[in-house]
């Protein structure tokens, strides 16, 4: 299968690293990442749902402004595929009281839809790590596996 290019799933948090800028730590690798996606190095996917938390959260961080997310956002569209979190994603989310919610539902999606890996900045989802499903990584460990 040589040329197939890698399926990446972005989460919420790489989506809003990228969105609000350098106060958040992961920030720069989130960034070299969605530079990797716009080179065309790999496929690249993020939510609906991440889309619409994301322009949640930027709302209120400082010195984010409306127009700026809009703008930002219509641009990574260009290059990343936008997937939408279907039934099945949901009610397996729903069948784990107790749990993340949110990620839940994302994480069973990239399950469903074959990604091979899943970045992510939220250090407490990285133990998810299941032998079947993508694997799990933080930007920073994505980047260093990419060298």
């Amino acid at each position: 299968m040589a040329g197939v290019k890698q399926r990446i799933f972005f989460d919420t948090n790489v989506l809003v690293d990228v969105l609000v800028g350098g106060t958040r730590p992961a920030f720069k690798s989130s960034m070299k990442l969605f530079q990797a996606a716009r080179a065309g190095l790999f496929e690249a996917f993020i939510t609906t749902q991440s889309i619409i938390d994301a322009e949640f959260i930027s709302h209120r961080s400082p010195g984010s402004e409306t127009p700026d997310f809009y703008k930002k956002m219509l641009f990574i569209m260009t290059f990343v595929n936008v997937t939408q979190i279907d039934g099945l994603s949901i009610r397996e989310a729903l069948k784990n009281p107790g749990g993340d919610f949110e990620d839940d539902a994302q994480f069973f999606q990239a399950d469903s839809e074959g990604f091979d890996v899943v970045v992510t900045s939220d250090r407490r989802v990285l133990s998810r790590q299941d032998a079947d499903g993508p694997l799990f990584l933080t930007p920073e460990g994505l980047i260093e596996k990419m060298s």
